[in-house]
């Protein structure tokens, strides 16, 4: 087994105060941990992978993901591997909260958009067996998008990034005909845009980058090649001084593309 240094260590307890962080985040807070110690700055998928061999055996992973906004931003989460992850945050959220969320994740999985209207959570208290006030459930509900779990825009929920991370097992095992995956990336997608003739969805970013350029898109299924039937979503401008993250580039490589 590889053996965390000090750098290690401190990456992954700042790490754990935090649960999440983007991809800027994370290659700060790795450049951090190796300069505090002093010693050489390793490709942070090698760095990350160091850690998840030694807290595998904890269940828990870091692991990377993309948000499934236009945005597409990259993400690490620190996840629980255990079976039913979806009782991770018991210790946060009580039964009667997680059987709340249980049947708001059905909902917006069941959806077309992927999303709920904070209306139809709150009205779900009434199907709980244990009684919950509405109120209550809206200041759950503030708790779980300051956590991370949920995304709120303009009254509407959706599974927030780190949800999809933790929950991806969870959500194909409880709900495996509804749970499709992006043609491109292939992960979850449950806001995107879907083809009308196949089975076929894409995450908004992953449709922007694979029609940039095609005045009349088409189904990326070969055995489809439908007309594309929504508008493409434009690339996003990256943020003033923005760089991605590319875990699987050697450092010598990227010492190569520098100079």
């Amino acid at each position: 087994m590889a053996h965390m240094t000090d750098a290690h260590r401190l990456f992954l307890q700042s790490f754990m105060s935090k649960f999440i962080l983007d991809a800027q985040g994370v290659k700060k807070l790795h450049k951090m941990a190796c300069e505090r110690f002093q010693v050489d700055c390793e490709n942070i998928a090698q760095f990350v992978g160091v850690i998840n061999i030694n807290i595998k055996p904890l269940h828990l992973e870091i692991k990377k993901g993309i948000a499934e906004d236009h945005d597409g931003k990259q993400y690490y989460c620190l996840v629980n591997t255990s079976e039913n992850s979806l009782l991770r945050s018991s210790t946060d959220y009580s039964v009667n909260e997680l059987e709340l969320f249980k049947k708001m994740v059905g909902q917006i999985v069941a959806s077309e958009s992927g999303t709920m209207s904070s209306m139809e959570a709150l009205n779900l208290v009434e199907d709980l067996v244990k009684r919950m006030s509405k109120k209550d459930a809206q200041d759950m509900l503030e708790r779980m998008e300051r956590d991370k779990w949920i995304a709120v825009d303009k009254g509407s929920i959706a599974l927030d990034t780190r949800a999809l991370l933790e929950l991806d097992s969870y959500l194909e095992e409880m709900h495996p005909q509804l749970v499709v995956k992006c043609n491109m990336c292939k992960r979850i997608c449950l806001r995107g845009q879907s083809c009308e003739e196949c089975p076929v969805k894409l995450h908004l970013h992953c449709a922007s980058r694979f029609f940039k350029g095609q005045e009349t898109p088409h189904c990326p299924n070969r055995n489809c090649n439908a007309d594309w039937p929504h508008e493409v979503p434009l690339p996003k401008t990256k943020e003033p001084g923005a760089t991605q993250v590319n875990e699987q580039e050697p450092p010598s490589q990227a010492r190569k593309r520098r100079r």
